[in-house]
């Protein structure tokens, strides 16, 4: 191994993986850290292209003291996913630093391997893992450069070595991956800070929130049914049930909904399973009404809301049975009541007054109810993702001056209306519709799907779902709203310039990284039970998948050793050799055999002794073929000409003439 000064080109390099290595965490590093990454980096390598070694022991020793004072004061502690990685990836560039020798490019080389696994912790995506898969064969094919004294192999025959090696250790890994126990969930739900997840839909809903997710593509979650999918009509996804009011912004009652719903779910069910995008909330996205679920220590409040204690940090899935409507309902509590109908004092008296004047109109609740749609739907209401801006009294303002909304607008409206007329009414938020990817089987819904709609409390019949969005004419909808293919919302966003193949590319690639999600990242003990099984082992436990692990791994190792042993040892069965081998037995069917000890040039001569006709062709074949074998160059076309030129002689035995 050579352990002498590295040189400009080996720190040049040794820089590029360490800063490959670095990208996925940037997101996630205080900004100072790959500040002073970098600037150690540049200081070495002016320093080196000017001939110079690493700066004196004393500022080293300075700058590390006070890097790592700083990131205890940053974080705290030195243990945890995001603190030992802020500390790998600040001591990859102190090394950077004062790296003198091979050997402290040798430690450099470990630490990128190590960040880069690091970064598997806390990263689930696939293309996350293709990207570090290239960095370590970047890394490798760096490190098999260094390994070698005096100048090494040119880059496409070290990136073409290092390829073999991570292809060698691939057969290792997969028996490694499918067989190894499990823990009782996969290794990527270690708990992180939360620093991937995204907002979605809050708590509360003042008029214009929900256009900023209009204008978003994320993904919200994703969802697959199994057996029936519900019809555009039933497809909303229940969120954050709002009940407070004070004139401008809706919120969440959570102290008085804490206790379970009075009224059970009944009817036809639906049976989906909801994979939720990591979010800092605590709600689950379903269907009305659920009625069963899977989450742990997972709790439906008093409006219907499935919650868990913590946030969803993490990539969560949730089996869900819905049915489609309440049971039988009695009468509402006075607490309920009071609260589902209670309006601030001062706010939007005008709307009060319209009403009242409905009310008088319409003193039956299903006519009022009708009367203030067909207010929507006849009236030059619009329905528009740049509504102009409301003053405190924000329903007057749109109701009576702006009459231009968005889905936020008009379920509060109609909810200040209904309370106004002494009928409970609550706004709930969530997403509605969603698109089918036909590739996988399951739907996608967008934050751009976000949704706000209402409901009602009628004698005699309960909750009941009511959108006043979708009371809009359809002439009066602006900026370019429209169905998203293969969806039934009008929620959707119009991107100019898409097509039909762009689209499919991109359901095909969400359907790639689904299957990685569900096959790859959630392999866990029920998973390796269940590949027993199909694997035809009877009762298959733990100790049983110790014994398939253990002879998997022999084989493995058994081939892993042949070819290393083939790299290794010399080729002695190549086109070259097998060609000259068949020439050599040809001489000895006319009684001309070499000996052990004879090279191919002795050979020929020996042979052009005895065999003065065969002296020529033998001798050009014996001097190609030490040329090829012992050459500085062999090219695959020479080899095969010589081959041919081999199955063309035809020697004749003379002894019998």
């Amino acid at each position: 191994m050579n352990t002498g000064n590295v040189s400009y080109e080996q720190l040049r390099w040794s820089c590029a993986c360490l800063a490959l290595a670095l990208i996925p965490h940037l997101p996630s590093l205080p900004l100072w850290i790959p500040l002073t990454v970098a600037a150690s980096g540049a200081i070495r390598l002016v320093l080196a292209a000017r001939g110079r070694g690493p700066p004196p022991q004393v500022l080293r020793l300075g700058i590390a003291a006070a890097a790592v004072v700083l990131l205890f004061l940053q974080y705290r502690t030195f243990n945890g996913i995001s603190a030992g990685t802020a500390l790998l990836a600040l001591m990859g560039g102190l090394k950077l630093l004062e790296t003198k020798t091979n050997r402290d490019v040798y430690v450099l080389i470990l630490m990128v391997y190590f960040l880069s696994l690091s970064a598997l912790l806390v990263g689930d995506s696939f293309w996350l893992f293709g990207y570090l898969v290239g960095v370590c064969w970047l890394t490798t094919a760096t490190l098999l450069r260094l390994t070698v004294s005096g100048r090494g192999p040119d880059w496409r025959a070290s990136l073409i070595y290092s390829a073999r090696v991570l292809l060698h250790a691939m057969p290792l890994a997969l028996v490694l991956w499918l067989f190894f126990p499990r823990f009782s969930s996969p290794l990527w739900q270690i708990p992180d800070n939360g620093r991937r997840a995204s907002s979605g839909l809050s708590d509360t809903l003042s008029p214009g929130d929900i256009t900023d997710l209009a204008l978003s593509d994320e993904i919200a979650f994703r969802v697959r049914f199994t057996g029936s999918v519900p019809p555009p009509s039933e497809r909303y996804w229940r969120g954050p049930v709002l009940h407070d009011f004070d004139g401008h912004t809706w919120r969440r009652d959570i102290q008085g909904f804490a206790t379970p719903p009075a009224l059970p779910p009944e009817g036809a069910s639906y049976n989906y399973t909801v994979s939720i995008e990591p979010n800092r909330h605590n709600w689950v996205f379903v269907l009305d009404w659920p009625a069963q679920w899977d989450l742990p220590h997972g709790a439906l409040t008093g409006d219907y809301m499935l919650v868990q204690p913590t946030p969803l940090l993490r990539l969560t899935d949730v089996a869900v049975t819905s049915r489609t409507r309440l049971a039988a309902a009695g009468a509402l509590g006075a607490m309920t009541r009071q609260r589902d109908t209670g309006l601030p004092g001062g706010p939007n008296p005008r709307a009060r007054d319209l009403a009242l004047r409905l009310r008088g109109a319409n003193p039956a609740d299903g006519d009022f109810v009708r009367a203030v749609l067909g207010l929507f739907h006849n009236e030059p209401f619009y329905y528009t993702l740049t509504p102009p801006a409301l003053a405190d009294n924000s329903v007057d303002g749109f109701l009576f001056d702006s009459r231009r909304g968005y889905c936020g607008h008009y379920a509060s409206a109609f909810a200040v209306l209904m309370r106004a007329a002494g009928i409970p009414a609550r706004v709930v938020t969530g997403y509605v519709g969603g698109t089918l990817n036909r590739f996988a089987d399951y739907w996608i819904v967008r934050q751009s799907s976000a949704h706000a709609w209402d409901e009602i409390w009628i004698d005699g019949r309960g909750w009941l779902r009511v959108d006043p969005t979708a009371a809009i004419a359809p002439e009066r909808v602006e900026r370019g709203l429209h169905q998203d293919p293969g969806a039934d919302d009008y929620a959707s966003i119009d991107l100019p310039g898409t097509s039909n193949w762009f689209a499919d590319l991109r359901l095909r690639l969400d359907a790639f990284q689904q299957f990685w999600r569900e096959h790859i990242l959630q392999f866990d003990q029920a998973s390796q039970l269940s590949l027993l099984s199909w694997l035809k082992i009877p009762i298959p436990n733990e100790s049983k998948l110790a014994l398939v692990l253990a002879a998997n791994l022999a084989l493995a190792l058994v081939w892993l050793t042949w070819q290393v042993r083939r790299e290794i040892l010399p080729r002695t069965h190549d086109a070259v050799v097998g060609a000259y081998e068949r020439l050599c037995a040809r001489l000895a069917t006319v009684a001309l055999p070499r000996m052990p000890h004879e090279g191919a040039e002795a050979y020929a001569a020996r042979v052009a002794a005895r065999r003065p006709d065969l002296a020529a062709v033998v001798t050009s074949l014996c001097r190609r073929y030490t040329a090829l074998r012992y050459g500085a160059c062999c090219s695959r076309a020479d080899a095969v000409q010589f081959a041919a030129a081999v199955r063309a002689f035809r020697p004749r035995d003379f002894r019998g003439s």
